[in-house]
């Protein structure tokens, strides 16, 4: 069934369609908390989140032009932040073990050499501000149109390409000055 047929009937009060939408939707969305919420359990709550706001926004939601999938990421990046917002507000204390030993012989420049690819673009991509992390987020891990990452992000889509460049520009430099 299509997608937008299944939110007309999910806002006429079908549990049924809002399940289905739940169902193609949940997995990528959850990728896309997991990315920013390194745990679980935080990240399932704020999943929870997400589509109880989609289920409540439903009735007063316009269905004419609409991009479910970008209407329901703006909800999801807005959680996230909202999460974000109370955890910098209120954080936690960690105490030292002062029994920790400090390694006599690390070398940054061996760590660097050991790691992978894939792990030194991770490392890289969490030096990036946030707003190039999400731009490259949407593009290329979660495979969304440039038209859709400005949507979801309410930027045009000349703004979303030059974030695209200045982030993909910062990364090779991150990258090279690594090596």
């Amino acid at each position: 069934m299509d997608i937008d047929e299944l939110v007309l009937q999910a806002k006429q009060g079908k549990a049924e369609a809002f399940g289905q939408l739940y169902d193609l939707f949940a997995q990528r969305i959850f990728k896309y908390i997991r990315i920013k919420i390194q745990d679980r359990q935080q990240a399932e709550d704020i999943l929870q989140d997400i589509f109880i706001k989609a289920y409540k926004g439903l009735p007063v939601l316009r269905t004419d032009h609409l991009n479910f999938p970008a209407w329901l990421y703006k909800i999801a990046a807005n959680t996230v932040n909202d999460h974000f917002r109370k955890t910098y507000r209120a954080p936690t204390v960690i105490g030292m073990d002062e029994e920790f030993d400090i390694a006599g012989n690390y070398s940054v420049e061996r760590e660097i050499q050991s790691l992978s690819d894939g792990e030194s673009m991770q490392k890289a991509f969490t030096q990036l501000p946030p707003l190039y992390k999400q731009v490259l987020e949407l593009r290329f891990l979660q495979e969304f149109s440039l038209s859709e990452v400005a949507k979801i992000l309410g930027k045009s889509n000349l703004a979303v390409r030059l974030i695209q460049f200045r982030a993909l520009k910062k990364v090779r430099l991150i990258l090279n000055n690594d090596l």
